[in-house]
């Protein structure tokens, strides 16, 4: 059953859907599973011609849960069968079923992006963490990998994750958003004339101070003998410091073990929550 703000009523599709498996998706069109034919297509339920299914690879019921939620990284078009990626994503475990239009079967696979401890459970309860809320943009699949990350699935052509992981700072009544990504450090800072923000190479002679418990800070460089327009990251379960130049884009790497008392006392980063 689905729900037309048209016609502000609810609508049935007759037939189409009767005693099948079927996943709606933000583009509009809805995934069967018809098991009593042995197929799986995509359908679009506005339209009435021989563009409205788009075959598929049958998706067999066998060792998938019956909590899913399904996604297009792209409007299907099958004049370019390849630039869409039907994602079936089990919301109850770390588990994904995908496939193109085009292919000849469904690929499962099973992923790892970190456990969640459940201390309400007692000491050592812990559960896999799954992709959820998810949406797709420019052929990606972004979703929240905790409260401060955003993460990434795309598919080149099997199935990469990619993180990033974001600190709020404020400096000179300015506010800066700094992304950590899988292989690269970005600042931006927010223009609330445009609300949007706008990526940077610049940030006026400071320094950022972060560390992992989300905290952020904005320093004079000269103030606290530093180099100017860098991020310094600390991470305490591994005693290291990096710094990356917004200039020059490079990262150094330090052991804090190796540091000075002085110089650690240059710039209080907490490190323990």
């Amino acid at each position: 059953m689905f729900f037309s703000f048209l016609d502000k009523k609810a609508i049935g599709i007759e037939g189409e859907l009767t005693n099948n498996n079927c996943w709606a998706t933000p583009q509009g069109w809805i995934l069967v599973r018809d098991a009593s034919s042995s197929t799986t297509y995509l359908l679009d339920p506005h339209i009435h011609t021989d563009r409205r299914r788009i075959p598929l690879p049958h998706l067999l019921q066998e060792n998938q849960s019956t909590y899913c939620t399904c996604r297009l990284s792209e409007y299907p078009d099958p004049a370019h069968p390849n630039c869409c990626i039907v994602l079936l994503i089990e919301t109850d475990a770390p588990i994904i079923w995908y496939c193109r239009i085009g292919d000849t079967e469904w690929t499962r696979h099973e992923y790892d992006i970190g456990t969640l401890d459940l201390p309400d459970l007692g000491e050592g309860y812990s559960e896999k963490i799954v992709i959820s809320p998810v949406t797709a943009c420019q052929g990606k699949f972004y979703f929240n990998g905790s409260y401060k990350e955003l993460c990434t699935l795309e598919f080149s052509p099997a199935p990469v994750f990619g993180y990033r992981k974001v600190f709020m700072v404020e400096s000179k009544q300015e506010l800066y958003m700094v992304c950590f990504l899988v292989d690269r450090i970005t600042v931006h800072k927010m223009d609330f004339s445009k609300q949007e923000w706008c990526e940077v190479d610049d940030i006026g002679g400071q320094v950022f101070l972060l560390s992992s418990w989300c905290f952020g800070a904005s320093r004079s460089a000269d103030e606290c003998r530093l180099e100017p327009n860098c991020v310094y990251m600390i991470y305490p379960w591994n005693k290291r410091l990096i710094i990356f130049s917004l200039a020059g884009g490079t990262t150094k790497v330090h052991d804090l073990e190796e540091m000075t008392a002085s110089d650690q006392a240059l710039w209080m980063l907490p490190t323990h929550p």
